[in-house]
């Protein structure tokens, strides 16, 4: 068995359970704070202008606009994908069938991403310096589905070879 598959036959016991999910749980919180003022984009444009400023000194206005907007949306992405990584992993230490992959598994896992990205952008409504978009809640369950394909990817390769 490859080690970095986690045994799925273990039954936890509730404080086990509790940290099985701890790490799904503290990413649901970094992604609330992401969804403040904090992070809004006037404040990630400044710390971004200053990056892109002293590497690409000649940029423009518009390609940083441009920029900017593909930063923000490959972090919707990535960040949502993420926490679909996260929580298929804790589904499969709760939910144990033997199986390296489940498709039971993905599904809670992109329902975790599903809720998470839609209470972010229903947050957002009442944050002054944010705006919700159904178009990032789309955005954030495709990095869940990207995320899904690649763990279902690897594990099925990590199958192959254990034979």
């Amino acid at each position: 068995m490859s080690s970095s598959v986690l045994p799925t036959r273990l039954t936890l016991t509730p404080g086990r359970k509790i940290l099985v999910w701890l790490p799904t749980f503290v990413w649901l919180c970094v992604l609330a704070l992401f969804s403040t003022d904090l992070f809004s984009a006037a404040h990630t444009g400044i710390i971004l202008w200053r990056i892109v400023g002293f590497i690409y000194p000649g940029i423009t206005g518009e390609q940083f606009e441009g920029l900017h907007f593909i930063v923000r949306k490959a972090a919707h992405f990535t960040c949502y994908g993420f926490l679909s990584f996260l929580a298929f992993f804790a589904w499969r230490a709760t939910l144990p069938t033997g199986d390296r992959w489940n498709f039971r598994w993905a599904r809670l896992a992109l329902l975790v991403t599903l809720l998470a990205g839609s209470l972010d952008e229903t947050h957002q409504i009442f944050v002054y310096s944010r705006t919700a978009s159904v178009r990032d809640v789309l955005l954030d369950v495709s990095g869940g589905v990207f995320f899904q394909l690649a763990i279902w990817l690897v594990l099925r390769r990590e199958k192959r070879t254990d034979r």
